[in-house]
């Protein structure tokens, strides 16, 4: 079976798994369609969904959750097709994590702290995730790893900003980097995962948190996306000095491209 980028959201227990769409990159050619996925946690597919996850013959899964969250959250995967996996929770410190955020909620309550947090965040996330990239890039360099599904708890933040980086090595434009990065709230009902949210808070990390105050938690704005962008232009000068940081010379990039663009 081979879906588009819209059938690829129709999983039942990961509501935010979706293929990148073929976005316009270096060159003007396009992302290769349905070659890499992205989403949240993985641990409630039920049996039509693990058909679905077979038939897209995924043979990389990179993880960005940490441990505790891949314990508490156990990956669902067909029998039958295990792909390689990489775990790539952020190397550098622990604040790009769930907790860290509970913890920023929870001392500036209400939704106008929440935006802060998040903000603060997503500021944190270009160095945080600095020595993760250059493993992801290398492995998909290595040639035997698409399709890729990268993948944390809700697909969001996480995920958001290392495809974010992804594309952006692809020559993809800022806009359409921050476009695949809000449809996110499509298939988001916030109040809903905000209750959820705030639930897992309170139970796995002892945090309380007003579910009004969780609602930036779940939602894809896009002064959150910008925030990581802005700290990258501050502390190395653009998006491709920061790749450079991480890894990902001006040669890496175009093979990169050369693989995932057509």
């Amino acid at each position: 079976m081979n879906l588009s980028a819209e059938e690829a959201t129709l999983l039942k227990g990961a509501r935010n798994f979706r293929a990148v769409q073929s976005y316009k990159g270096d060159g003007g050619r396009l992302v290769r369609a349905n070659t890499i996925y992205r989403s949240g946690e993985l641990s409630r597919l039920d049996a039509e969904d693990l058909q679905v996850i077979e038939s897209l013959n995924i043979r990389l899964v990179c993880d960005l959750r940490t441990e505790r969250e891949q314990a508490e959250f156990v990956s669902r995967w067909p029998d039958s097709h295990v792909p390689a996996r990489l775990d790539l929770p952020d190397r550098g410190s622990q604040d790009a994590g769930p907790h860290k955020l509970f913890e920023l909620i929870a001392r500036h309550p209400g939704g106008a702290g929440a935006e802060l947090a998040m903000q603060a965040l997503y500021r944190r996330k270009p160095r945080a995730y600095l020595e993760s990239l250059a493993p992801l890039f290398d492995t998909l360099l290595a040639g035997d790893a698409l399709p890729v599904l990268i993948h944390c708890h809700a697909g969001k933040d996480r995920t958001g900003f290392i495809i974010a980086m992804l594309l952006s090595a692809l020559g993809v434009s800022h806009e359409d980097v921050v476009e695949d990065y809000l449809t996110t709230v499509k298939y988001f009902p916030v109040e809903r995962e905000a209750k959820a949210m705030a639930a897992w808070a309170a139970r796995s990390f002892g945090q309380t948190i007003d579910p009004k105050s969780a609602v930036p938690m779940v939602d894809a704005r896009r002064e959150f996306l910008e925030a990581a962008f802005a700290e990258i232009d501050k502390g190395f000068g653009g998006v491709e000095a920061y790749l450079d940081a991480a890894g990902l010379d001006e040669g890496k990039r175009e093979r990169l491209r050369d693989l995932l663009l057509v």
